[in-house]
């Protein structure tokens, strides 16, 4: 919490130098890891097993300060709390049925950095690109057993607490009088493994899919 109301107090800052719109954000996500190694060992049962890896629905909600460089082109820096995460189970070759399921969440306060074009003036649409840092908070999983939840099992003393990643996509800017509403659609894709000690896993990676709606003034 202290880091992100550092980073707001900052886009404030910057935001009284230049002309800017200010963007208030709020959307949904799926997203999933992308692990390795790709087949793993169980040496209690004697059997080669790998990791089912599906999406898991998460949000995010934030602010944003866009400096106009022309009519068409922008500069966008961006402060969200997002939620990423997975869902996996375990697939044994003898058994051929996914057990152990588990949902991971992680927690960040993510900071893209984009340019955007639009392509008409006023209403229009419009692609973006850039850089993203995101400073990891928390990251932990439940496990599912015969409809029965588990506790949340902490792993955030084996994850990194920085992450590097690209974020591109599009969307449609309508044009109101006093302000503009938006939607987009990100697609987030993480950079570098955001594991450093000893789980199961040796590498994960997160992709992540956002449905985001909004309004700048």
């Amino acid at each position: 919490m202290k880091k992100f109301l550092f980073i707001l107090l900052s886009l404030i800052f910057v935001s009284r130098l230049y002309a800017h719109d200010i963007k208030f954000i709020l959307g949904g996500n799926l997203s999933k890891y992308e692990i390795s190694p790709e087949v793993y060992y169980d040496s209690v049962l004697g059997d080669n097993y790998t990791y089912e890896i599906s999406s898991k629905k998460g949000f995010l909600l934030g602010v944003g300060i866009e400096f106009n460089l022309t009519r068409n082109i922008s500069f966008e820096i961006d402060a969200l709390y997002l939620q990423k995460g997975t869902e996996v189970q375990k697939l044994y070759s003898l058994i051929e049925i996914g057990i152990f399921p588990q949902r991971y969440t992680l927690h960040v306060i993510n900071m893209p950095v984009l340019l955007k074009i639009k392509f008409l003036r006023g209403s229009s649409p419009y692609i973006f690109g850039g850089h993203e840092l995101s400073f990891i908070l928390s990251h932990g999983f439940r496990s599912f057993f015969n409809g029965r939840t588990g506790d949340v099992a902490s792993i955030t003393e084996s994850t990194k607490t920085l992450e590097s990643g690209l974020v591109y996509g599009g969307g449609f800017e309508m044009r109101l009088k006093e302000t503009s509403l938006f939607i987009e659609v990100r697609y987030h894709y993480g950079l570098n493994n955001i594991i450093k000690g000893q789980i199961d896993w040796e590498s994960a990676k997160t992709r992540s899919v956002a449905l985001i709606l909004g309004f700048k003034i």
